[in-house]
Formats: structure tokens, C-alpha cells, sequence
């Protein structure tokens, strides 16, 4: 195989791994229990080179980005239709094309799913919980 066609591969995995759907398969009844303590922190952190939830989303009701996660739970609620408010939170996260909320763009950060461990979704899905 020649340079040529080796860098012809290398560019199609490339290409292939950056447009992957980036699925998660974890649900929220695999997740083990959260702490709400610690969710708090990592909303403020970077984490695995993904951005803090805080950098664009406030607990205020001030806009950012995003919109504010302000009274969180009840937001969440109604618009989780047919799933769990904890379901819905998780797929917000780690699929967040699959809920956009009315006014805001699709820009979410969307590697949450390959950033954060099972146990930093469980936390921050602790956290968000009590807001």
C-alpha cells in the first residue's frame, strides 16, 4: 500500500469517527447513584476537555448560550414527555440535538457522552435534580 492510499484511509476514519453519530448506549438505570455534591462541582469544571455546563448555562435565569437551568426540574417535566424527568436529563446531555429547546440553537457541546464517566453523568444528574 502506498503513502497515498494510506493517507486516503487514515482520512476516511477520519472522517468517519468525526461524523459518527456519537449515540451513547448508556440509559439512566445503568448509571450508578449520583451525588448531587459532587455534580455541583463538575457543573463549574471542564472535565476531559469538555466545557463546563456553567459556560453557557446559568442558575439564575439569566441567558447565556443556552438556556438557564433555573427551576430545572419543573422545566424538564414539561418537556419530557413520555420519559423520565432523570431520562431526559441524560439524553439532553449526552444527545442534546435530540431536545432543543424553543429560541436556542442547536449548539450544544455534543461529546459529553465520550468526556464525562457514567459516574460524572450520575452526579451531574444529581445535581440538576435539586435545582
Amino acid at each position: 500500500m502506498g503513502l497515498r492510499q494510506i493517507l486516503v484511509l487514515a482520512l476516511a476514519l477520519l472522517l468517519m469517527t468525526a461524523c459518527s453519530s456519537g449515540q451513547s448506549t448508556v440509559t439512566y438505570n445503568n448509571l450508578p447513584p449520583g451525588d448531587a455534591g459532587r455534580g455541583e462541582a463538575l457543573f463549574t469544571q471542564t472535565v476531559n476537555g469538555a466545557p463546563a455546563c456553567s459556560t453557557c448555562h446559568t442558575l439564575d435565569g439569566s441567558t447565556l448560550v443556552g438556556p438557564t437551568l433555573q427551576n430545572y426540574v419543573t422545566t424538564a417535566e414539561d418537556h419530557a414527555e413520555d420519559a423520565t424527568v432523570e431520562s431526559y436529563t441524560l439524553t439532553s446531555i449526552v444527545r442534546p440535538a435530540a431536545h432543543i429547546v424553543a429560541g436556542f440553537p442547536n449548539a450544544m457541546y455534543a461529546q459529553y457522552a465520550q468526556r464525562l464517566s457514567d459516574q460524572e453523568l450520575a452526579d451531574l444528574i444529581a445535581y440538576l435534580l435539586t435545582l
